[in-house]
C-alpha cells in the first residue's frame, strides 16, 4: 500500500522475494529502495521467511512486528523451539520437519520497530493511516491491519475457516492458540465491515465473501468442540491430548496432517471448554489428563 510511504505486508517464505516480490516491483517500475516499511502480521515462517532477502535488498527498510512475536522473526531456531516443541510429550517433530521449517524461515533478520499494545495507528502520509489491532489468536503476536481510507483490512491468518490445503493434498489444520482471541478477531473483522478483505491463504475477498468464511470458521470451531466433548464422553477413562487428537484424526480429520496445528488447536479448545466448566483436568501417573466434568 502506498501513501507518502510505501508499505509491504509480510514477506512469505525465504524464496518469495525472488519469486514474487522483486519481479512485481520491477514490473511496476519500483525497486526495494522504494519500500519504506514492512509489517509482518505474525511470527510464522510462511509470513516472515523473506525478511532477510528484503533486508539485504534495502537495509533502510523499517521492519515492524508485534512485541509478542518479533523474537521468533529474529531467531528462527527460537521460533521452532517455542512453537513446534510446545507439546513434546504429545507430538514431536522429526528432523526433516525441523529442517523444512528452518529452511523456509530463511536467515535470521532484525525487526526494527516493535509494535506494542492492543491498538497502534501509523501515519503513512497523503491522508492515509494504518490501524494495527493485536489479535493474538493464530499466534501470540498476531495482528490485523485496517486502512480506513481504502475501506480495506489485511487479516493475515485471522480467518482460519477449515485450514489450508497443501500441494500434497494433505491439509494443515486450522490453527488458533486461544479460542477467545480467535472469536474476538473474527468479530473484529465483521465489526470493521470493510468492502475489501485481504487474506493470506484465501485471496482478496469482498465483504460478503469474508462474512461467509467467518461464518464457516465459527462453524468449524464449534463442531470441533462437539467432537472433543463427544470423544471424552465416550471414553472409558481420562485422555491425554495426543489420545484425543488421534481419536479425532482417525474419525473426522484424516485429510489433515497429524502435526503441531491439530494438537495446538485441540489444546486451545480443551482449555476453553475447561474455562466454561465442561471439561476438567484429572491427575494420572504424574500427568494431567482431560475428562468431562
Amino acid at each position: 500500500m502506498t501513501g507518502k510511504k510505501t508499505v509491504l505486508v509480510d514477506t512469505g517464505v525465504y524464496s518469495t522475494p525472488e519469486e514474487h516480490i522483486l519481479p512485481w516491483l520491477e514490473k511496476h517500475g519500483m525497486t526495494p529502495d522504494d519500500i519504506n516499511q514492512i509489517i509482518i502480521t505474525h511470527g510464522h515462517h510462511d509470513h516472515f521467511g523473506g525478511n532477510f532477502k528484503m533486508y539485504t535488498s534495502n537495509p533502510e527498510i523499517e521492519f515492524m512486528a508485534h512485541e509478542m512475536d518479533y523474537e521468533w522473526m529474529e531467531d528462527h531456531q527460537k521460533h521452532f523451539n517455542e512453537m513446534y516443541l510446545s507439546y513434546t510429550d504429545q507430538w514431536y517433530p522429526d528432523d526433516a520437519y525441523e529442517k523444512a521449517v528452518i529452511d523456509f524461515s530463511g536467515h535470521d533478520s532484525p525487526i526494527t520497530t516493535v509494535i506494542k499494545g492492543k491498538e497502534t495507528v501509523i501515519d503513512i502520509g497523503n491522508g492515509m493511516t494504518i490501524t494495527i489491532y493485536h489479535t493474538g489468536a493464530h499466534s501470540p503476536g498476531e495482528i490485523l491491519l485496517y486502512i480506513k481510507e481504502k475501506d480495506c483490512i489485511i487479516t493475515g491468518d485471522c480467518i482460519q475457516v477449515r485450514g489450508t490445503m497443501n500441494e500434497s493434498g494433505i491439509g494443515t489444520f486450522p490453527l488458533f492458540v486461544n479460542v477467545e482471541h480467535y472469536i474476538d478477531a473474527l468479530n473484529k473483522i465483521k465489526e470493521l465491515n470493510c468492502t475489501c478483505v485481504c487474506t493470506a491463504h484465501t485471496g482478496i475477498l469482498t465483504r460478503e465473501e469474508a462474512n461467509e468464511l467467518i461464518k464457516e470458521s465459527f462453524a468449524f470451531m464449534l463442531t470441533h468442540q462437539e467432537h472433543i466433548i463427544d470423544t471424552l464422553k465416550k471414553a472409558e477413562k481420562p485422555m491425554a491430548l495426543h489420545e484425543i487428537v488421534k481419536e479425532l484424526h482417525g474419525k473426522y480429520y484424516q485429510v489433515y496432517e497429524m502435526a503441531y496445528q491439530i494438537h495446538a488447536t485441540t489444546h486451545a479448545q480443551c482449555q476453553y471448554l475447561k474455562a466454561k466448566g465442561i471439561l476438567k483436568r484429572v491427575p494420572h501417573n504424574g500427568k494431567l489428563l482431560w475428562s468431562i466434568k
